[in-house]
């Protein structure tokens, strides 16, 4: 027997909401501040978002090299 979960619309709205503002408030690897208000850290819009995806028992979809790794001279390892 397989459990099926099922999700209101509003429910898939605050998850793209929410997904929006992850891809929005990123955290650089050069500075360590949120690229989109400047806030040192993870800001406070990151932190609700991630929220909402915790409540709702999902998990963000990651988007490699956003926070700009090479910046710091980070590369690839084959």
């Amino acid at each position: 027997m397989s459990a099926t979960t099922y999700y209101a619309t509003t429910a898939e709205e605050r998850l793209s909401e929410a997904q929006r503002t992850l891809d929005r408030h990123i955290v650089s690897s050069v500075s360590g501040r949120c690229i989109d208000c400047g806030q040192l850290g993870p800001c406070p819009a990151r932190e609700a978002a991630a929220l909402v995806f915790s409540r709702l028992l999902r998990l963000p979809v990651r988007r490699p090299g956003v926070t700009r790794p090479e910046l710091v001279s980070a590369r690839r390892v084959a």
